[in-house]
């Protein structure tokens, strides 16, 4: 009875979940995501029959192949809303026609029985569990109408805001909204879909933050669903496939445990959480590699977690038939690597890494012939050309300069013992999963091995310039993996002999586990959610603030300049809290800002000292040079600006022939640069 029920408590669930997070706009986006994602669910089931993977990669290949419709219509100059009608009927049709061709599933897949839906409905429900409370609060207004936006979502979300706005420009290349006169280098092919509906869409569905909510909460449902289809591969049982999920995601980071103690011995009050960065204590404490949870992956990174959804689901054919898989399983598997790496090439590139040394270490173990070795070479082709798609675009300019290998950076300071705080928790009982068992299959397991080396290699041997970038991303592959030896391990205990002796040890280990780990997730699931904490954090607010005076302005902005309006704030001043203001909240572009989410470059600190000149200029004659040279359309003051340059904003104010005021609401004054 429960198990039947689990399915529509789940959905249940869900379709409370979106009014409460995303409101009224969020219910009419949500729509477009179904409407994006749902083409791929025919071929996903053409693929896997009625079993879940069919869904859950179906979900992820539409969504995906969605988003490279909207680019094809966007290079091509024909995006408008008929065309977008009609680019996804063909892309229905073609898929259709694609199933239509598949006689039967080409996946050997495990029957799916009613326990192992209700065990993945039940994971499922980690989703609401982790993102209702700091969904809910992100952007919320208080009484007097100003929005709070807690950090890390100032890292994130309020640059996927920006990002958003500026393709709905339908412009290609993007362009750089922190520094217009360049394109844009990043991989944006998750955003095109919200970006398209913002611009093309009814009016209730073009709220951008209402759109990346709903985006969010939907890639992580399905990321969620890809950690269970992997650990479930493992044979273990559907009950241990959860757990595993379960402890991966809520209990894999011993840091909050130890800032607790460290609190505690210091005889400091459990309030002083709110002012840590828990899942970053390895970094705080000994300036060693980070390790993001998955739950972050989630909140902050949905552009992430698809792509790392997809490499997942890519290496469940070869959990399950390793390095004998049919004809059609590999192509699955090629498929699903190549739309990972089209909206993350490290990512995509990385599974695909793991893939193929799965394949052929499975190949010497079973001694398996050259030809059904040579077979797998079809899931090469798509990430190939995924990556020279990427490359088209220039998603990855720049990238190669900022890349370090070798042993250097954080990975030098306390390397086991940062490893043992941040997946210490999940990593040492998952280690004697990676035994191989007469009762489980081996191929698992060498996924597992794989995935573990290329994670680990990743982690302490690549550096981008970005210190923590390669290592959130390593984290992820690390984390998902664990899932397999995992669920072994809570499978292997479970079946003793003794069955009530065998039930009560698993528990007993899955308590100790969420004991050490669990208070990183509560903790840090708490402080995102908590925009009541206005103090100070390290170099940034704890919550950035938008005045209700602010959003009259910001208002102005979008209904009374051109979508390609240059307008400036001074980034410098701002610093980085509100880094990305007039780009997120205005939708516009600047002439120079300090973009914390894009690889660092020397122009962004030359060109933004260039814009201080003007804003503090004692000449309104050399001010309106510089912006004109500048390209600057428009200049905003607030009371940033004033309190940094008071003697440059009473220039502004009293040179109307060169700075032309047309907006002021006490609080906010904009200048239209003559």
């Amino acid at each position: 009875m429960i198990a039947r029920a689990l399915p529509w408590l789940t959905a249940a669930t869900f379709a409370a979940l979106i009014p409460w997070v995303a409101g009224l706009n969020g219910i009419a986006y949500a729509p477009f995501w179904l409407l994006a994602a749902a083409p791929g669910v025919l071929l996903g089931r053409s693929m896997a029959g009625r079993h879940a993977f069919g869904l859950v990669a179906g979900l992820a290949i539409g969504y995906t192949t969605s988003c490279l419709v909207v680019w094809a219509l966007i290079a091509t100059g024909w995006m408008s809303p008929r065309a977008l009608s009609l680019a996804l009927a063909a892309e229905v049709a073609a898929l259709w026609l694609v199933s239509r061709s598949i006689a039967r599933p080409v996946l050997d897949l495990p029957p799916w029985t009613p326990r192992d839906r209700a065990a993945l409905a039940a994971t499922l429900l980690l989703v609401p569990l982790l993102m209702a409370a700091p969904y809910r609060n992100l952007g919320a207004a208080n009484a007097d109408g100003t929005k709070h936006y807690r950090a890390y979502f100032t890292a994130d979300f309020v640059w996927h805001a920006a990002l958003t706005a500026e393709l709905s420009r339908f412009e290609m290349p993007p362009r750089n909204p922190y520094m217009a006169r360049e394109s844009l280098h990043y991989y944006w092919t998750y955003f095109l879909v919200p970006a398209a509906v913002s611009s093309a869409g009814p009016p209730m569905a073009r709220d951008v933050e209402a759109a990346l909510k709903v985006n969010a909460i939907a890639t992580a449902t399905v990321l969620i669903a890809a950690f269970f289809l992997l650990a479930w591969s493992a044979r273990g049982g559907a009950v241990p496939a959860a757990l595993a999920v379960l402890l991966v995601v809520v209990a894999a980071s011993a840091e909050g445990a130890i800032a607790i103690k460290d609190l505690l011995q210091r005889g400091a009050p459990l309030a002083a959480l709110r002012d840590i960065n828990v899942d970053a204590i390895t970094a705080w404490k000994y300036n060693g590699l980070r390790i993001d949870g998955v739950h972050r992956t989630m909140f902050y990174t949905p552009q992430h977690g698809l792509s790392c959804a997809l490499g997942l689901l890519a290496l469940v054919p070869a959990a399950l038939s390793g390095a004998t898989g049919r004809l059609g399983a590999i192509a699955v598997s090629g498929l699903l690597l190549g739309l990972a790496a089209t909206l993350n090439p490290f990512l995509g590139a990385a599974f695909s890494l793991i893939y193929g040394l799965a394949i052929f270490t499975d190949a010497v173990r079973i001694r398996a012939s050259i030809a059904q070795v040579l077979r797998h070479s079809v899931a090469a082709v798509p990430p190939v050309v995924a990556v020279l798609w990427g490359t088209l675009n220039a998603m990855g300019d720049g990238a190669g300069d900022a890349l370090t290998i070798g042993w250097a950076g954080h990975a030098r300071h306390a390397p086991i013992v940062t490893l043992l705080m941040s997946l210490g928790p999940v990593l040492v009982p998952a280690l004697a999963g990676l035994v191989p068992g007469r009762r489980l299959p081996t191929p698992p397991v060498i996924v597992a091995m794989c995935g573990l080396v290329v994670g680990l290699g990743l982690l302490y041997f690549v550096v981008l310039s970005d210190a923590s970038w390669v290592g959130f991303r390593a984290g992820q592959i690390l984390l998902a993996v664990l899932t397999i030896p995992l669920a072994r391990v809570l499978a292997t205990i479970s079946d003793r002999s003794h069955a009530a002796m065998g039930r009560g040890l698993a528990a007993a280990l899955v308590a100790g586990i969420l004991a050490l780990g669990a208070p990183t997730v509560v903790a840090d699931t708490r402080n995102a959610s908590d925009i009541a904490n206005l103090s100070q954090g390290p170099g940034f607010p704890w919550t950035l603030t938008v005045t209700r005076g602010q959003q009259d302005a910001l208002a102005w902005v979008k209904q009374h300049t051109p979508p390609t309006a240059i307008v400036q704030m001074d980034a410098l001043a701002r610093g980085r809290g509100h880094w990305s203001f007039i780009p997120t909240f205005a939708g516009r572009r600047m002439a120079a800002g300090l973009p914390i989410s894009l690889l660092p470059r020397p122009e962004y600190q030359r060109m933004s000292g260039q814009v201080r000149t003007i804003f503090d200029s004692r000449d309104p004659a050399i001010a309106h040079q510089g912006a004109r040279r500048m390209g600057i359309d428009y200049l905003w003051v607030d009371a940033v600006e004033r309190r940094a340059y008071p003697k440059g904003a009473e220039i502004l104010a009293t040179s109307p022939g060169y700075f032309t005021p047309v907006f002021d609401n006490g609080e906010v004054r904009i200048y239209r640069v003559r």
